[in-house]
């Protein structure tokens, strides 16, 4: 075996722990993308449970809630107390609806965030709401796939 033999074999070699590397570097940021984009998920879904759990956890939230879908009259405090409930739900929702067109969230969580979002705004003060300020405040992709939704008749449940 000549050194010319020897040089090409630990070029060889050298090729192929390159190659490892690269693979393996390539899975960790795989693996690191994935925990992030799940820890991002699980930050949304969480503020959409703080919706529920301020509406669960106080009568009087509840029924400004309740009234405000019913489009009951609401004072002034509780209006503003029913805009920022549904302001909030507006947002995550909407954020949950780009994080599913990029596919970062599955069909099944989205499923569950669509219903509540139709089911939300074909209540009399969620669709005045929806129209006075949620699409005012929204992107038009989202704006237009609440539309949509909305107009198709769909609804999972009935909130009052």
């Amino acid at each position: 075996m000549n050194w010319e033999a020897v040089g090409a074999i630990g070029e060889l070699v050298g090729a192929i722990a390159v190659i490892i590397t690269l693979l393996y570097v390539g899975r960790q940021i795989h693996e690191a993308n994935a925990q992030t984009q799940a820890m991002s998920r699980y930050s949304l879904i969480e503020a959409l449970g703080q919706i529920n759990v301020l509406v669960a956890n106080s009568k009087e939230n509840a029924s400004v809630f309740r009234r405000g879908l019913q489009n009951e009259e609401l004072d002034a405090d509780e209006s503003i107390q029913f805009l920022a409930m549904l302001g909030q739900f507006t947002n995550v929702s909407s954020v949950l609806f780009d994080l599913h067109n990029d596919g970062l969230l599955p069909d099944n969580q989205w499923h569950l965030i669509r219903n509540d979002t139709i089911s939300i705004f074909s209540e009399p003060g969620g669709r005045k709401f929806w129209n006075k300020v949620g699409r005012c405040t929204v992107h038009a992709d989202f704006r237009d796939a609440v539309d949509e939704a909305l107009a198709s008749g769909d609804r999972s449940y009935k909130i009052t």
